[in-house]
């Protein structure tokens, strides 16, 4: 199944897209996205995730000429056009094209949406049997008083360059320090912790994405009385705990195996299991229905 693009309102085949070389996104990063998912072939959580897209925008002090309705017709019209399944949705807005010059004022003032549909995708049964491996690269996450990780945007370069090193090392993704060695996320993920049946993931003001699987885990977390702290942890911690697990959109709660050479738990942990179908069930029930 060949994946679709709505170019600034035009459906067309991935292939047939074009984007000109002189869009800031291909010149400087300058660009913000989400990812969007459908369960039972409708997506969930858009109205948050169209929240964080315009929170996003307003730090990067890029306006939107386009309302939560527009946006919403072009994800329910791409995702009919695909007939998958389930659809993986992303979103990209640039800032538009313009001079060779990265002032603000050098875009044309026209900001370019564009919208990717493919098939979900399956991830390998051992990451859930067994778990995904973790590495912790060299390269730390950058202070949230330059670029803030809390946007989302498509300079992605520092996550690049963790999950290339934390591959080098043998494993499948990295889990990030900050520049003084506490526990920030992974590249794509946020990460979860369990120590004596208390749930751990790093406090925002950390320099992590306000990621909305992690805002609705801890949620159900609440709702089960499954004690939380959002709060200040290392590797050294991370190597003592009974479970982790890191979560996204995609893959709700993915169990951690290993960390470097420490191995953390055998699978899925029992309050990650617990957490995980308990999440999941929320999501059944909150599913757009527009």
């Amino acid at each position: 199944m060949s994946p679709l693009v709505i170019l600034n309102g035009d459906l067309m085949p991935l292939f047939e897209a074009r984007v000109p070389l002189n869009d800031r996104s291909f010149l400087f990063g300058d660009s913000l996205y989400e990812v969007v998912a459908t369960r039972q072939g409708k997506p969930y959580f858009t109205t948050d995730h169209l929240e964080r897209l315009r929170a996003t925008a307003h730090g990067l002090h890029l306006p939107l000429p386009w309302d939560n309705g527009w946006f919403e017709q072009q994800i329910r019209t791409g995702i009919d056009a695909l007939g998958a399944a389930d659809t993986y949705v992303r979103i990209v807005v640039s800032r538009g094209s313009g001079d060779f010059n990265i002032d603000i004022d050098a875009a044309d003032g026209q900001p370019l949406a564009a919208f990717i549909f493919k098939p979900a995708p399956v991830f390998p049964a051992a990451q859930w049997d067994t778990g995904v491996t973790l590495a912790v690269p060299e390269t730390r996450r950058n202070s949230p008083k330059s670029l803030p990780p809390a946007f989302k945007t498509g300079n992605y370069l520092n996550n690049i360059l963790c999950l290339y090193e934390a591959k080098q090392q043998g494993a499948e993704d990295a889990l990030i320090l900050d520049l003084e060695g506490h526990v920030t996320e992974a590249t794509t993920s946020n990460f979860f912790m369990v120590r004596d049946g208390v749930l751990w993931t790093a406090p925002l003001s950390v320099g992590i994405l306000d990621g909305i699987t992690r805002k609705y885990f801890l949620q159900v977390a609440q709702q089960l009385n499954i004690p939380v702290q959002e709060a200040l942890f290392t590797l050294e911690d991370v190597y003592q705990a009974d479970e982790a697990f890191v979560s996204s959109t995609l893959k709700g709660a993915m169990p951690v195996h290993k960390v470097n050479d420490h191995v953390v738990g055998t699978g899925y942990g029992a309050l990650t299991r617990t957490l995980n179908e308990a999440y999941w069930a929320y999501v059944d029930a909150h599913l757009d229905s527009y």
